[in-house]
């Protein structure tokens, strides 16, 4: 089974109270724990902020995510050292590389039969309560396409007429299924 989610914000102290957990080892231990559920035979793309955005949380985000059985793919995010919007970006590659099959900033697959694009930010003109100039160059034009995306960490899961939000808020703080995912561009899994 392949799986999406975003926003995971390991070591993030902010976050950790946002999402009502009392620590931040306790936030950390309900996201690894779901994300745990999955397995080898499983597929799991996390579509950007594995952390809080500095080293220190990185390191520990890759540790923690490089115990799971499932095999990864990143799309990275704004508050991931690796994203191209931070200065020396590359440097950080190598850690991330040895936890994630793939690492890059968009991607491409096919669920249920309909093509979709991942990316961390929603498309460009999308209402965003964090929108800043910063990130629209990152942000892609809709043409049309299927979208699944993060960053916003709205509990709501369609975000546009043809975008999917599978931050972990949308979906009950754990990974969504490609079968929900096809549910929700049916129409029939909001």
């Amino acid at each position: 089974m392949r799986c999406f989610a975003a926003d995971l914000h390991l070591q993030h102290p902010k976050l950790a109270g946002l999402r009502g957990f009392e620590s931040v080892p306790a936030h950390d231990e309900y996201v690894i724990s779901r994300l745990a559920e999955l397995t080898a035979d499983d597929e799991l793309w996390v579509l950007g902020d594995i952390c809080s955005g500095g080293v220190a949380s990185m390191e520990s985000a890759l540790t923690q995510l490089s115990e799971l059985a499932v095999p990864m793919h990143l799309v990275t995010g704004n508050h991931d050292p690796v994203h191209p919007m931070s200065r020396g970006a590359q440097r950080h590659f190598a850690a991330y590389a040895s936890v994630f099959s793939s690492v890059q900033q968009y991607a491409r697959v096919k669920i249920g039969g309909e093509g979709a694009v991942l990316s961390h930010f929603p498309y460009a003109g999308t209402p965003d309560r964090f929108e800043r100039d910063q990130f629209a160059q990152y942000q892609l034009p809709d043409f049309g396409m299927w979208l699944l995306h993060g960053h916003t960490h709205s509990p709501e899961r369609r975000s546009g007429a043809r975008s999917i939000c599978v931050s972990l808020e949308a979906w009950d703080l754990g990974p969504a299924s490609e079968d929900a995912i096809a549910e929700v561009m049916r129409g029939s899994g909001a």
